[in-house]
């Protein structure tokens, strides 16, 4: 009992040197407030507002109504009209129009005999992946205005019906909350755990705890619980702010989200404790926590797809990488009812990443001091 008792106060310490100063208190936190304010707009793939520069040849009746169903979308949001294409250059060279389409000539008369007419759409390669996002939206534009008018001929593209499952008006921040609940849980977490062993190192009391009557791995759990109870209170405060402000369905079971979040953070803490067992500072520990939670973060798939990544060491990263994992469990429970045999593929993965990495880095440590975990 007493063991347990001692684990518990250095559980109570670690949280006291974390939370009692009202800064450091403020540094663990605030990052919540940034990420649900700031960061959840910039993390959506959406592109919205834009400005077209349009170089109108034709004049007749159905390029009007073209151009108006363009500009009736949210997308799209003002038209920009040229004489030439020179204007249209300077306009898109400033970046004050971000596509530009050219209508022939011969765009509405083509329509009225039951034929396609062709629109030229000039994209800008300085922002290839919002370009190309904004071609799609443009081009489906064309291709149903089309074929509304071109009903009785087999001439003209057939219309696309599209359904999106899971998310109907493709709510772009829906996505952008369950990649965000990752991202901070492990640019918090990992900081946290290793910070909080190389802390004591750098202070010089680590040798002060390893001669008390707790055993190593009491030390250790000890030094990572605080870091879990406090990323798993961000998690569900930032899960509960997606569902009550910005209408992210719950569809799934809580308890399996909860499960789910428990054994995702462990695993970002055992990478904490890895940075720390080769840290003798906390700079270094910064450095370390920097150097890999950028890779991590770009190789998790909430980026862009890891799924066209070729290079085989990088493949490999990815299947050791725990966002890659957490982003399909949070998603999957939260818009699709994800069930436990279904997260069971990305859960057991999740625990082995995080079971080897304490393992591991428990016997770095171990050797590192001379002594027995256990």
């Amino acid at each position: 009992m007493s063991i347990v008792s001692g684990i518990g106060s250095l559980i109570k310490k670690e949280l006291q040197n974390l939370l009692r100063e009202k800064k450091s208190a403020f540094m663990i936190f605030f990052p919540i407030v940034i990420f649900l304010t700031v960061f959840i707009f910039a993390t959506t793939k959406d592109v919205d507002n834009i400005s077209i520069a349009v170089l109108n040849q034709d004049n007749g009746i159905h390029s009007k109504d073209f151009l108006e169903k363009v500009t009736n979308t949210k997308t799209f949001s003002k038209n920009i009209y040229v004489n030439n294409q020179d204007e249209m250059t300077k306009l898109i060279n400033s970046e004050k129009a971000f596509i530009g389409i050219i209508i022939p000539s011969n765009f509405s008369k083509n329509l009225s005999l039951q034929q396609t007419s062709d629109i030229q759409i000039i994209n800008d390669g300085r922002r290839t992946n919002s370009s190309m996002l904004a071609y799609g939206y443009l081009s489906q534009i064309i291709q149903n205005f089309q074929s509304s008018l071109c009903k009785t001929s087999t001439h003209c593209t057939p219309s696309i019906s599209l359904r999106t499952w899971y998310n109907p008006n493709k709510e772009a921040i829906w996505f952008a909350i369950t990649s965000i609940i990752c991202l901070m849980i492990v640019t918090q977490t990992i900081s946290l755990a290793g910070l909080s062993i190389t802390r004591e190192k750098e202070e010089g009391t680590l040798d002060q705890l390893l001669v008390s009557p707790i055993k190593p791995l009491g030390i250790l759990i000890g030094k990572i619980t605080p870091s879990i109870i406090i990323a798993m209170t961000m998690g569900l405060i930032t899960t509960a702010c997606g569902h009550f402000v910005y209408g992210v369905p719950m569809r799934g079971s809580i308890l399996l989200l909860i499960l789910s979040m428990f054994i995702f953070v462990t695993a970002v803490v055992g990478i904490g404790v890895f940075i720390a067992s080769f840290s003798k500072t906390q700079q270094q520990a910064h450095l370390g926590t920097f150097i890999l939670s950028m890779p991590m973060i770009t190789l998790s798939g909430i980026m862009s797809p890891i799924e066209s990544i070729t290079n085989p060491f990088l493949k490999i990263f990815c299947k050791c990488n725990p966002i890659v994992y957490a982003n399909k469990l949070i998603t999957g429970i939260m818009l699709k009812d994800m069930s436990l045999k279904s997260a069971s593929v990305h859960i057991y993965p999740l625990l082995l990443i995080g079971v080897v990495l304490l393992i591991v880095s428990s016997v770095i440590f171990a050797k590192q001091h001379r002594i027995k975990m256990f």
